[in-house]
């Protein structure tokens, strides 16, 4: 049996991009898996019999959104040697033969010691870089040079780019890996066609805060757009639960919607036009943009509309989409340049749209993803 360790759960209905890609890499034929959730807030019971809760720490909810909360990457330390204990004991009765470890935290200290001390071949997972994870963490640099050997020692290493797999390489040692996200089971045949005087823009997904900058601007810039074509159906919709953005009494009407299935997410788009990639412009945040590739983008690349990148230049999400020419590129704050944008994605809609469609066959459909991952565990098995 193969071990997926991580901090979420595999088999619940959360919507983070590391758990969609699992989730999508699991959704097939495959060998027996036991997931494993580490995380200290992890509900008491998993809803299938092939996961387990074996939270790395304790929690403390309050605390962990204080000015202690720096304080609290010690009790990792000081659990460590619980959650060791309880991770090789269930290791050996689940007779795992192989770890998966998503490398995103103090985990990857004991998991790859054990693994090390069972003699268990490991299989490691890179989504977002731990040194930008872990910024302010007291046990910082145990944790990257634990990240150094894992990369090094594991038996195959996975990242959600090209980008951050070159990084790791150029620090931690030059090794081959395999570049794994997730996974369209089909796309749209041709463009979605839409009405000319139209502009509903659409976000889905996490909304990290550092996003309420790039939509403020939007919003300024809508109202350019508006004003240039006062006849037009403009309107923003956000399926993200919820965002922390102050709003003008003057704004285009903006609709925030919980968060909800694939299904649910596939009816919104019957009414949008644009749907909106924002990458973060500040400069704490563009280690987070430089290296990983947001989720959401490969569900965008197959729908049939025009995809918004608003965002840095240098993220992994914006060199890719500018070199297909497969979204309308924005790298700026500026008002008056973001609507210039908006109004070039819709008068380019439907050669944007066919080259992301494109993009999206070449590299982003499940069955190649899916064989990406399980041909080298299969052969370590």
């Amino acid at each position: 049996m193969i071990s997926f360790i991580q901090p979420c759960g595999l088999y619940s209905h959360d919507y983070g991009g590391s758990q969609r890609i699992f989730q999508s890499l699991l959704d097939g034929d495959h060998p027996p898996v036991l997931s494993i959730n580490t995380n200290p807030f992890a509900a008491a019971n998993s809803s299938s019999a092939n996961e387990i809760r074996l939270p790395s720490r304790p929690g403390f909810r309050h605390l962990e959104y204080t000015r202690l909360s720096g304080s609290l990457g010690l009790v990792d330390w000081l659990s460590s040697g619980r959650f060791e204990a309880r991770l090789s004991r269930a290791l050996m009765e689940h007779k795992i033969k192989l770890i998966h470890l998503l490398v995103n935290g103090y985990s990857v200290v004991p998991v790859c010691k054990i693994a090390s001390r069972l003699a268990i071949p490991y299989f490691i997972t890179i989504h977002d870089d731990l040194e930008y994870l872990s910024v302010g963490h007291p046990l910082f640099k145990q944790m990257v040079a634990a990240l150094g050997e894992a990369w090094r020692g594991a038996k195959g290493a996975f990242v959600i780019s090209d980008e951050i797999g070159q990084e790791y390489s150029r620090r931690y040692g030059q090794r081959q890996y395999s570049v794994v996200t997730d996974g369209l089971k089909c796309v749209a045949d041709v463009p979605q066609q839409r009405p000319k005087n139209s502009l509903r823009i659409y976000f889905m997904g996490l909304f990290h805060n550092t996003y309420a900058q790039n939509v403020r601007a939007v919003l300024d810039a809508l109202k350019i757009v508006r004003s240039r074509q006062p006849d037009w159906d403009i309107t923003v919709t956000c399926r993200c639960g919820s965002i922390s953005l102050a709003t003008d009494q003057d704004d285009v009407p903006i609709k925030v919607l919980p968060f909800a299935p694939e299904a649910e997410v596939e009816k919104d788009m019957v009414s949008a036009d644009l749907l909106y990639q924002p990458m973060a412009f500040q400069e704490e945040a563009r280690a987070f943009a430089r290296f990983s590739l947001s989720t959401k983008m490969i569900t965008y690349l197959g729908s049939g509309l025009p995809i918004f990148y608003h965002g840095p230049e240098d993220s992994a999400a914006g060199k890719l989409l500018a070199r297909h020419d497969a979204a309308a590129i924005c790298t700026t704050l500026d008002p008056e340049a973001i609507a210039n944008h908006l109004l070039e994605a819709v008068a380019r809609r439907e050669a944007i749209v066919n080259n992301a469609l494109a993009l999206a066959r070449s590299q982003f459909m499940l069955a190649d993803q899916q064989k990406n991952f399980w041909t080298p565990i299969l052969a370590a098995l």
